[in-house]
């Protein structure tokens, strides 16, 4: 099993690449950035959390040995 470090490094990079994405999109429709950025973060942190959670999950039980279904 990986350590909390490396996984916390996935959340960072998931988290701020989501932000930066969503962000440009909110950016080229016309809004501005102090209208969007804190709905954008809430979005892109939760994301990036299903997305880690569910990588970690995986990973969690290829080491204990577990058939993925």
């Amino acid at each position: 099993m990986r350590s909390a470090t490396y996984w916390i490094g996935q959340y960072l990079l998931a988290a701020g690449t989501m932000f930066l994405l969503l962000i440009a999109i909110d950016l080229m429709r016309g809004d501005s950035f102090a209208a969007v950025w804190l709905h954008t973060l809430a979005w892109s942190g939760a994301a990036a959390a299903i997305f880690v959670a569910a990588r970690w999950r995986q990973s969690a039980r290829a080491v204990d040995g577990a058939t993925p279904r």
